[in-house]
């Protein structure tokens, strides 16, 4: 897929060395709630994916998450590896979500390097952050996403089968207790105000400290979840803070003396309140996605106009070993597609690759997927009959498995590219996808753009909040900003000539060229960087 922003967790980490990847035989194995590519052995394997099953089934009884698609994890045998992968040396993991596919790369290992920081701690901080975009009816602002994913990062495993929350996470633990520490005025501001990335720390640490004595300290019980539905509600930070905490400078105080005990209050789930399933299947990759998986990955992650050509030239050989390996023939379709697309070629190569995969499996819904996309680039280009070709490949898809949102996306976009007007179905069809993958930034987009051209200004603010302050995204961009206007008390007219205006489409149509939405996400680090003099870290 066309490289794109990835929600990362960045560690600082560019004193550790680059490792070459392993040649170790690959496993696949598959939980209710994940599936997982690794080289490491068949019983690590299942003691991880059961400790994060156990973890799942907190979190959804803690935010209400009720189950969607899957999310798939690739465990690299080192962070070398994963910072080899993303071209990027101060990461140590990261995780993303689109219609397409929700996937996290973790290491297998991490050296100790800052302590607090283990492989596992950074999985479920940004698992963390994937169950708190998983409701389609709020979102959790800046300080309570980045605190509370610091909060459930420290969970512990107790022997007995419960999890055991709220221990300090000493990652943090000497910025907790110096630096210039924000008033709680100043992280309900986080989402709204511009601030320099020397700041960014205090969204972990003083985020840490109120999430903390919110959920866990028994001294104002309930606060947290007003909070949440007053700004949720009102879109004002401050004054829902107000309403739900009283006196901002008293809750400061409050949080102070708390930094200062001794010890802090924890939260035990007990194994039988948490109930998380334990069934793990594992098998060994076959020879075709051994050999494929390195080419999957860094197509998955995204890949320029330049290495998307030499990308398809190095896996060709791959496809040619086993054409009738549905994975190899379902990634080479993709790959040649986006190869295809960047670089304006013909899309034969993809389009062979697809009918090998459905040749080998039938039901391969993303075969039937890159099929529809070929169709539509076809018919973008000229040929307007494969538009109801490229509509057929969707519906087919989204017959054959309801619950899976990317044909959903597909058939709705296929008719903002056309220029039509897009159906009550596919319209219906796009609300739907935004449910089964909530995570999504660019579904939410499309359904918030929906929804104020319906006249449902209110609803698409809740839609699109989350999108527009996610931490993983420039403060700059086109999502924030159109929160800001409908917060400014913009009509419906208004709103969709500054849509208009900001060439949103150009971002969040599946048929443009991938080229156009990253100059529109260009231009929005940009703004940020002029507006601040520095940029985010979630801008990479």
């Amino acid at each position: 897929m066309y490289r794109k922003s990835l929600g990362l967790l960045a560690l600082a980490a560019s004193a550790l060395a680059l490792a070459t990847p392993a040649s170790a035989e690959w496993h696949r194995a598959e939980t209710k709630h994940f599936i997982a590519f690794s080289e490491s052995s068949e019983g690590d394997l299942r003691t991880k994916l059961q400790r994060l099953e156990r973890f799942d089934a907190m979190m959804r009884q803690l935010f209400k998450v009720d189950d969607t698609v899957k999310v798939t994890l690739f465990v690299l045998p080192s962070i070398g590896d994963i910072q080899e992968l993303a071209k990027n040396r101060n990461i140590g993991g990261f995780y993303n979500a689109s219609a397409q596919l929700a996937y996290a790369f973790v290491p297998e290992k991490l050296n100790a390097y800052r302590e607090g920081y283990t492989a596992e701690t950074v999985l479920m901080h940004e698992y963390a952050h994937h169950m708190l975009l998983g409701g389609t009816d709020r979102y959790v602002p800046l300080w309570a996403t980045e605190g509370l994913a610091t909060m459930f990062m420290t969970a512990r495993f107790d022997g007995d089968g419960g999890i055991t929350l709220g221990a300090p996470n000493p990652t943090f633990s000497q910025a907790v207790y110096s630096g210039s520490r924000w008033t709680v005025e100043e992280l309900l501001q986080s989402d709204t105000e511009k601030f320099g990335s020397d700041e960014r720390i205090e969204l972990y640490t003083r985020g840490w400290a109120l999430a903390h004595y919110l959920w866990l300290s028994g001294k104002r019980p309930g606060e947290y979840v007003e909070f949440l539905k007053l700004l949720n509600k009102s879109g004002k930070p401050v004054e829902s803070g107000r309403k739900a905490f009283g006196d901002l400078g008293a809750l400061d105080r409050e949080i102070n003396a708390y930094l200062r005990r001794s010890g802090f209050p924890a939260a035990k789930f007990s194994a039988d309140k948490i109930d998380a399933p334990t069934q793990v299947s594992i098998r060994e990759a076959t020879p075709g996605e051994n050999a494929i998986l390195q080419f999957r990955m860094e197509s998955l992650i995204g890949v320029d106009k330049e290495r998307s050509l030499a990308l398809a030239r190095e896996a060709r050989p791959v496809g040619g070993r086993y054409p009738d390996d549905p994975f190899v023939q379902r990634t080479m379709a993709e790959i040649e597609y986006d190869a295809a697309v960047s670089n304006d070629l013909d899309y034969d190569l993809a389009e062979m690759a697809a009918d090998r995969a459905l040749a080998a499996d039938p039901e391969n819904l993303k075969a039937m997927a890159y099929k529809g996309r070929i169709a539509a680039q076809r018919a973008r280009a000229g040929d307007q009959g494969s538009w109801a070709l490229s509509r057929r490949w969707f519906l087919k898809a989204n017959k054959l498995d309801p619950n899976d949102p990317l044909p959903f996306v597909l058939y709705y976009d296929s008719f903002r590219a056309s220029g039509e007007v897009a159906p009550e179905g596919a319209v219906g069809g796009l609300y739907r996808a935004v449910v089964l993958m909530p995570q999504d930034l660019d579904l939410r987009a499309r359904a918030a753009i929906e929804l104020i051209r319906s006249g449902e200004l209110e609803r698409a603010r809740t839609v699109l909040a989350p999108a527009a302050f996610n931490p993983h995204v420039s403060q700059g961009n086109p999502m924030r900003k159109l929160i800001g206007k409908i917060d400014q008390g913009l009509n419906r007219e208004g709103l969709l000539a500054y849509i208009g205006e900001a060439k949103f489409d150009r971002l969040y149509n599946e048929f443009l060229r991938p080229d156009a939405a990253r100059e529109l996400a260009d231009d929005a680090k940009k703004t940020d960087a002029e507006g601040s003099g520095d940029q985010n870290e979630a801008s990479e």
